[in-house]
């Protein structure tokens, strides 16, 4: 029998050291901090309570090892906080967040087993009301175009907020990844600003390739879902009763249906709003009382986000989408589709200074918006068709809706934008499409009762004028192309 093992939590002023094991395979996932002191907050909140923040990171950090399809799961030191509550967040993450999962290894049936109770759930120690802070808001900051649509919000609403950016190995040194967020935060009006470090050692480990016998192809993690946890621990210690994440309601959409569960997969579930108001009420009753974990893009689709970027062109190239080879690969789903709408709705310098540091630049037809065409590349052309919906199922990426990536690659089309992969695609069915995609993704959206009320008020009357702006934006293009 495969067992995931949760091992003790080690902690040092600065750092937690967070292990897991499947079996005989050894993971760890280290968080750094250059503004938390866990010493003090054992002494200012207890070691009971801060006992119950180390097993929630870790149990968040563990999960992707549960890619591994162990049979049992072992909570070790922390059987005693695996409670009902509890265990519906961790399990409804993990069957949700894991349906591609699932999907690709043809698991439709594999739910995570629960542990056997252990302890009394009624000696969890309750949730705290954390002092509030000189700022309320800490808005974390990831480097991308969400990052800075959300604060443009912010900064237009007049909310005081401070920034919390972190690197992860998963995607090179952090050295690098911090002074790519540097670059952007510049050009913003952000307060103090908050650092993490996180180590992984088990996204890149070979385990599913050494270890065929296990039939799964390989892990995969929730990082959003994790990185509302990492920045707890500064919540806690600096008082901030709002933590926003740059995420749009574009995340809603499925990427396909899987006819033999009946489920609609998403790969983004994570960052949906079902999830958001999970770990919003999650951790309201059981955390921390007055604190409201949510998406400040939650009102908007991405059709609003890229037409919110035009309100601070000068920072737009400092932005890096690309999860692979940062700034930009100019291969993977994510820069094709940020490549696309920057083409789509933004000025022509400005895509031609954001991509200028990419790997991607080539010559000839390649050579215009800035020295990179991903639609000259033909090794982009299956990515760019699944993204549109002629081919398979939508990208398994960070990507916006197929209604909005057709109105984009419609707006390049009419700016002349062409290439290879792109020119022989029909864009009659986009056309027709064109006014019920605005309908759908120019107009504001509830922002959901996770959203503070307070950041409502400002942030709501900024989303009319967006979208109004967005329509006249799809009108100019589409008359320019006639």
């Amino acid at each position: 029998m495969s067992v995931l093992v949760f091992e003790p939590v080690e902690r040092g002023r600065r750092q937690l050291v967070l292990r897991y094991r499947v079996d005989e395979m050894r993971f760890s996932t280290s968080y750094w901090y250059d503004t938390v002191d866990f010493h003090e907050l054992a002494g200012r909140y207890g070691e009971d309570y801060l006992r119950v923040i180390e097993f929630h990171l870790l149990a968040f950090e563990a999960n992707k090892a549960a890619s591994l399809a162990p049979d049992a799961i072992d909570a070790g030191p922390y059987a005693d906080l695996v409670t009902d509550e509890f265990w519906e967040l961790w399990e409804t993450t993990f069957h949700n967040v894991w349906a591609v999962w699932r999907y690709e290894n043809d698991l439709p049936a594999y739910r995570l087993p629960r542990p056997e109770p252990s302890g009394d759930p009624s000696a969890v120690p309750p949730p705290i009301v954390v002092t509030p802070g000189e700022v309320d808001t800490l808005m974390l900051c990831g480097g991308g175009k969400d990052s800075l649509a959300s604060m443009t919000l912010l900064d237009g609403g007049g909310v005081a907020y401070d920034a919390f950016v972190y690197s992860h190995s998963t995607y090179g040194r952090g050295i690098h990844q911090h002074e790519l967020i540097d670059g952007l935060l510049a050009l913003t009006g952000h307060g103090r600003l908050h650092r993490g470090w996180v180590l992984d050692d088990a996204l890149d480990s070979p385990a599913a390739e050494v270890h065929p016998e296990r039939g799964v192809a390989r892990l995969i993690a929730a990082e959003t879902v994790s990185s509302y946890w990492t920045a707890l621990p500064v919540a806690l210690h600096h008082g901030y009763t709002n933590v926003a994440l740059g995420i749009s309601a574009s995340t809603d959409e499925h990427n396909l249906h899987w006819e033999r569960t009946g489920e609609d997969v998403n790969y983004l579930w994570g960052m949906s709003s079902v999830a958001e108001r999970l770990l919003h009420d999650y951790v309201r009753e059981h955390l921390v009382s007055n604190l409201s974990m949510f998406h400040i893009l939650r009102p908007v689709h991405d059709v609003g986000v890229f037409t919110l970027l035009r309100r601070n062109l000068e920072a737009v190239p400092a932005t890096h989408s690309c999860a692979q080879l940062k700034p930009w690969c100019c291969r993977c789903a994510k820069c094709i589709y940020v490549w696309m709408s920057y083409v789509a709705w933004l000025p022509e310098d400005v895509v031609a200074d954001t991509f200028r540091r990419s790997g991607g630049a080539g010559s000839g037809d390649r050579a215009q918006w800035g020295g990179v065409n991903l639609f000259a590349m033909p090794e982009n052309r299956t990515v760019l068709r699944k993204m549109l919906g002629l081919e398979s199922y939508k990208p398994t990426d960070c990507v916006g809706t197929v209604g909005e990536a057709r109105l984009a690659f419609l707006m390049c089309r009419r700016k002349g934008v062409g290439g290879v992969i792109a020119d022989d695609i029909d864009l009659a069915p986009f056309e027709a499409e064109v006014p019920a995609v605005l309908d759908r993704s120019a107009r504001p959206s509830s922002p959901g009762s996770a959203f503070p009320a307070s950041i409502a008020a400002v942030i709501e009357p900024q989303l009319v004028d967006v979208e109004a702006e967005a329509r006249r934006i799809v009108a100019e293009v589409m008359s320019a192309g006639d």
